[in-house]
């Protein structure tokens, strides 16, 4: 499935540009890693299924979803061909359907579950110059409105709290399928609102988070 940038938030305020330049594609072991690729399933993103088309809910889990972010620097050539990629493997979710129509959106982030294919950077981001997650253990996104634009295009609306900040964003998203559900969806959230200050001349301020859910 075609991936969108979306919340994460799961996104999460990737700053991912720990200030030094890091390979970020190597991990500590010299070998290279595919950019946001999910180890919670080794056969892949898997279908979600929906249990009724009355409003029953669809868990997201790593294993039917993947959320993923990417963090650049301040450079004169673009694209930024240091840009860091990474994902969060541990959150849990609920995706509410009625009658095949989106109606509802949540999710649960663990921050310590963050992954930038880099042992340094990794650890670079879970410290308090970025997400603090001895501090903030979790990251939320729960939907307050979702508006349908078109057949399978929503716009939805919700509170997304990171650190100690909850800021409510607004983004699209397209449902390929119901019933096994597939959905895609993108924002970008500028992560000094959530207090995320550090690095302020080397690193830019958006964050673009992806989340897809379903079959690639």
């Amino acid at each position: 499935m075609k991936r969108i940038l979306w919340v994460a938030c799961l996104l999460l305020p990737l700053a991912l540009g720990c200030a030094e330049k890091l390979d970020q594609k190597t991990s500590a072991d010299g070998k290279k890693a595919a950019p946001g690729a999910d180890t919670s399933a080794a056969s892949g993103t898997s279908a979600a299924s929906t249990t009724d088309a009355k409003g029953d809910g669809v868990a997201l889990t790593p294993a039917n979803t993947k959320i993923e972010f990417v963090g650049t620097h301040i450079v004169e050539v673009k694209p930024d061909p240091d840009a860091r990629q990474g994902e969060f493997k541990v959150f849990t979710g609920n995706a509410s359907l009625a009658d095949g129509k989106l109606t509802a959106l949540s999710v649960e982030i663990d921050t310590e579950s963050i992954d930038a294919n880099n042992e340094k950077l990794t650890g670079h981001l879970k410290s308090p110059d970025f997400f603090d997650v001895r501090e903030h253990p979790k990251a939320t996104f729960k939907s307050t409105k979702i508006e349908s634009t078109g057949e399978g295009t929503y716009t939805v609306t919700g509170d997304l709290t990171l650190l100690k900040e909850t800021k409510s964003i607004t983004f699209p998203v397209t449902v390929k399928s119901a019933d096994p559900l597939e959905l895609t969806g993108e924002f970008i959230i500028d992560r000094t609102d959530f207090g995320m200050n550090f690095g302020l001349d080397k690193v830019e301020k958006p964050v673009a988070m992806t989340v897809t859910v379903g079959d690639k």
